[in-house]
């Protein structure tokens, strides 16, 4: 398949948007296109490319689309007949099967705190399919060289006052900033936006007393509740690094399925408060 296709690809996914790509893997007797003929399938039913056209191409396009409505992917057989199972109408007489791969874009992670741990976090992120953004209100944490290529920084305002970012609807943040005053502040920012994980460091001592302080402040009970403090999953972490990869690995775990992080969360038996330390 050509570049431009790819290119295509890219630049959907890079605008946020989940896509299905339809693929010929196999060809028996007349078929309208060859082996390999690729097709992209929006949510919407918008397409780019062609794997056939016609009744063949708009029966793909509805199944894609419900492919991205479930969020996986399937293979299927399509008859070029008038009648019987997989049947599309037409009177070519072949089959084809075509393959339906579901993408979605990388996750947005908003890093809030741009020390050991916020950047050891960062690092870890990009490989993982994150779009990673990290903010603090220390002009020389958010130096260029200490992140990785495709890491936006963003300064804010002292004590994480003014200019917080806007949280996307089914994120993610990792709260790890350097005191529980610009925590609180993330904190309250953070929650009840949408977030699909807001995640707080912290001993537990230092999460209630956070946790405390926001409610009393007027964040909801409800949108507190969903907080994951201590953040990360409890794998007796130490070093900034370590603490970078419970982090991740809950929220793997959250993307994957949240029951699956709080079947982790019950099954560990180290504490965790030896891993939740300021950053």
């Amino acid at each position: 398949m050509s570049l431009p296709f790819y290119e295509e690809v890219a630049r959907r996914l890079r605008s946020g948007r989940a896509l299905a790509v339809a693929t010929l893997v196999d060809r028996q007797g007349s078929a309208p296109r060859a082996f390999g003929a690729k097709m992209i399938v929006g949510a919407d039913g918008t397409t780019a490319f062609s794997i056939g056209g016609g009744a063949f191409e708009a029966m793909v396009i509805e199944d894609a689309r419900e492919a991205l409505r479930r969020g996986e992917g399937f293979e299927k057989e399509y008859r070029f007949t008038e009648q019987g199972e997989g049947a599309t109408g037409m009177v070519c007489g072949g089959t084809v099967r075509v393959l339906v791969e579901v993408l979605t874009p990388p996750a947005p992670l908003l890093i809030f705190g741009a020390g050991h741990v916020g950047r050891e976090l960062a690092h870890l992120a990009v490989r993982l399919d994150f779009t990673v953004t990290v903010i603090d209100d220390r002009e020389p944490e958010l130096a260029a060289e200490r992140f990785p290529a495709g890491v936006a920084r963003l300064r804010v305002e002292p004590d994480f006052g003014a200019a917080l970012p806007e949280v996307p609807r089914g994120g993610y943040v990792a709260i790890v900033t350097r005191c529980h005053r610009t925590d609180l502040a993330a904190v309250r920012h953070a929650l009840g936006r949408g977030a699909a994980y807001v995640g707080l460091i912290g001993s537990r001592r230092k999460v209630a007393t956070v946790v405390s302080r926001a409610f009393e402040m007027g964040t909801p009970r409800e949108a507190l509740d969903a907080l994951r403090a201590p953040i990360g999953l409890p794998i007796a972490a130490e070093t900034p690094a370590e603490i970078a990869v419970s982090i991740a690995a809950e929220m793997i775990a959250m993307r994957r399925g949240a029951a699956a992080s709080d079947a982790l969360r019950s099954l560990t038996p180290f504490p965790r408060s030896r891993a939740r330390r300021p950053a």
